[in-house]
């Protein structure tokens, strides 16, 4: 089984420490933000009451759109650290299915990517086809 060398260990390690840092900043960032967002509006109106059903949509809408991101970001943070243990273990830039070396340009295009083009389209496939199966069976 072939692997990638230590040098190209150590540049995806650098990549994807880098990327792991920058969203945990901007996730602080907007913790932060939020909070003080929700300080300055409790500490400027007698009642939520008070709100313009306008204003409780679109507040509404901002929430739904925030914890959609932070779902979205904390899931790539654990893919991030998963690409982190497999450098340590020795297995990053290995296909997970098939085993073969993932080709350098799917690394730096997706480095957390556990599977080969190839690979990737197959279980892609697969699960469209189980997908569709379930949903005529559902519908019978």
């Amino acid at each position: 089984m072939e692997a990638l060398s230590k040098t190209e260990l150590e540049r995806f390690k650098e990549l994807i420490t880098e990327k792991y840092n920058t969203l945990l900043e901007e996730l602080r960032y907007r913790e932060e933000s939020s909070i003080m967002e929700n300080q300055r509006e409790t500490g400027s109106e007698l009642s939520s009451y008070a709100n313009h059903p306008a204003e409780a949509a679109s507040d509404y809408a901002n929430l739904t759109m925030n914890l959609n991101l932070a779902e979205r970001d904390s899931k790539y943070l654990v893919q991030l650290e998963d690409a982190l243990d497999r450098i340590e273990k020795g297995t990053y830039g290995i296909c997970t299915v098939c085993k073969k070396l993932i080709p350098m340009v799917r690394l730096e295009a997706v480095p957390t990517t556990t599977k080969c083009v190839e690979c990737k389209n197959e279980v892609k496939k697969r699960e469209q086809h189980e997908e569709a199966k379930h949903t005529s069976l559902n519908q019978n």
